[in-house]
This record gives C-alpha cells, sequence and structure tokens, in this order.
C-alpha cells in the first residue's frame, strides 16, 4: 500500500504539471531499446533502512510558559502549553508583479495546446487481479468505453512502472494490482470454500494479453497494455530483479515493523496568542484588543 501510494504521488506530481500547463514537455519515456526498468519506474527498488528515531521536542523556558494543562490517556500524557507570544517579524512589501494580459494568457494556452496535440498525454487507470501468479486479468477504460484482457504475466513485476511512451504519446499509469488464490481453503469452522477459477483464454507462450473487452481497433486505448509487454519482453531479467529486490524490502519492513511495535508517545501542543488587525469600532476607533482577550 505504501508502494501504491508513493507511486500514485509521483505520477500525480507529473499530471498536476499538465493540468497547470507549464512550459516544459512531460520528460520523455525512452524506446524500448533503451528502456530499463529503472527509467520505467523502478523508483521503489532501494535497501530497506528502519526509520531514524524522533527528535526529542526541544524544550522551552519554564518563564516562557504561561499555562500548561496534562491529560493521562491510554498510555500516554497530551500537555498542552500556552508560551508567551512571540514577536512578530516586521512587515515586508510584496515585490510588484507585472499583471499577465489577455493576449499573454492566450499566447500561453495556445503554446500549450501545441505542445500536447504534438506530445498527447494519455491516463491509463489500470486494475488487474492476479491468478496464482500466473496469469492477470486486467481492466481500464478509455472514452467512457470498458476494456479487459488477459495477460500471461504476473503484473507484480510491473506495478512500478508508472509511465511508458509509444510514438509521440505518454501514458501516464495509475495501477493497483492485487492477488487471488484458486487453491481451496479451510475457514475455522472447518468448512472448505473453493474459490471460483477463471476461465482464461488461450495466451501466446510469450509476454502477451489476448483482449476480451472492448475495441480491439483502438490503438490508443491499448497501447500502454501493448507498450507495457514489449517493455518486459525486452527486459525480462531486469524487471524480475527488481521485483525480488522489492519483495526482499517489503520482508525487512515487515521483520524491523513486527520487532519494533509502535509505542504510545507522549504529545506535546503548543500555541500562543496573536493579535487580529486592528479593525474600526463602533466610534470609528481602532478595535486592537488582541484574540481571545476578556471585554
Amino acid at each position: 500500500m505504501r508502494q501504491f501510494l508513493f507511486q500514485f504521488f509521483l505520477t500525480w506530481l507529473a499530471y498536476c504539471q499538465l493540468l497547470r500547463g507549464e512550459d516544459t514537455p512531460p520528460a520523455p519515456v525512452p524506446s524500448s531499446d533503451t528502456n530499463t526498468p529503472e527509467i520505467a519506474g523502478q523508483a521503489f527498488v532501494r535497501e530497506f533502512v528502519p526509520p531514524a528515531p524522533k527528535p526529542p521536542i526541544p524544550a522551552v523556558l519554564e518563564s516562557d510558559v504561561l499555562q500548561r494543562f496534562s491529560k493521562t490517556e491510554r498510555g500516554r500524557t497530551i500537555t498542552m502549553e500556552e508560551l508567551v507570544p512571540l514577536e512578530e517579524p516586521p512587515m515586508v512589501e510584496k515585490a510588484t508583479v507585472p499583471a499577465t494580459t489577455a493576449e499573454e494568457i492566450a499566447a500561453l494556452r495556445a503554446e500549450w495546446l501545441e505542445e500536447r496535440r504534438a506530445h498527447p498525454v494519455v491516463s491509463l487507470g489500470l486494475s488487474g487481479t492476479v491468478y496464482d501468479h500466473r496469469a492477470t486479468l486486467l481492466r481500464w477504460t478509455h472514452g467512457g468505453e470498458e476494456y479487459e484482457a488477459w495477460s500471461n504475466l504476473d503484473f507484480n513485476v510491473m506495478k512500478d512502472t508508472n509511465s511508458v511512451e509509444v510514438g509521440s504519446r505518454t501514458y501516464l499509469i495509475f495501477m493497483m494490482i492485487g492477488d487471488e488464490s484458486t487453491t481451496p481453503r479451510i475457514v475455522k469452522s472447518g468448512v472448505i470454500i473453493a474459490s471460483k477459477v477463471p476461465t482464461i483464454p488461450p495466451i501466446p507462450k510469450e509476454p502477451g494479453f489476448v483482449l476480451v473487452k472492448g475495441n480491439p481497433e483502438n490503438l490508443v486505448a491499448t497501447g500502454g497494455i501493448r507498450k507495457l509487454h514489449e517493455l518486459y519482453r525486452t527486459h525480462k531479467a531486469q524487471f524480475d530483479d527488481a521485483y525480488k529486490q522489492r519483495l526482499r524490502y517489503e520482508a525487512a519492513a515487515n521483520a524491523w515493523e513486527k520487532e519494533h511495535p509502535p509505542q504510545p508517545e507522549n504529545v506535546t501542543i503548543r500555541w500562543w496568542r496573536g493579535k487580529r488587525a486592528p479593525q474600526p469600532g463602533p466610534d470609528g476607533q481602532s478595535d486592537t484588543k488582541a484574540k481571545g482577550a476578556t471585554p
């Protein structure tokens, strides 16, 4: 889940740049002859390093504490401290920024639209169910039409890939992959539950897929899926090695968390009263009482 969130953040960040219409075009993903897993989105592969201990709460002078409240609950102490108000920094005049004219905005938008037409971007929200680590049922939508395809890949090895490029078109991939076992399982009551075994159509022996739903002639809708399989065919060893590294990372992280379960931590909340901007009173005079002050 953490890996998915990290991957989603990276893709979301790139997508936001496109929405803002920034002048810099998205960094292209190299073609299949140079597109290694590291370039294609294997940012997760790294050695597990235990998190550093949290720094202690910095101390404050007792003379700066106006009042303090503490409460112990569920094994931890929550402390609230009101401090002496901080000195407000001097006001800094903002630099004058020339206003953008309507003609300049129109020119920038036209330039952005021209860039998008030359290098279109497609968002590919891809979900998949991996059955017994031997086949994956992929689902996605394009232009309001639903698509499904059976792949002979275990898509766990691909889920760190967040973008691919097909010609001048970039696919930003939001991928969610889950595992399903068809082996019957026994619950606590002793009842044997047999999983539903899906019907998998014949798939070529080499890495590939069979489209079972959607328009097969829509090459834009299926371009991202075709590219993912092409990448695996040309870089199988690198993708498999990255997947094994990620499994080792997850195993090390889970072992560390098991040995270091979270413990209740004390919490200290510090606050101080600020000043509000002068407001004209009923008599026209400025009201400069601080927030929270007694009238």
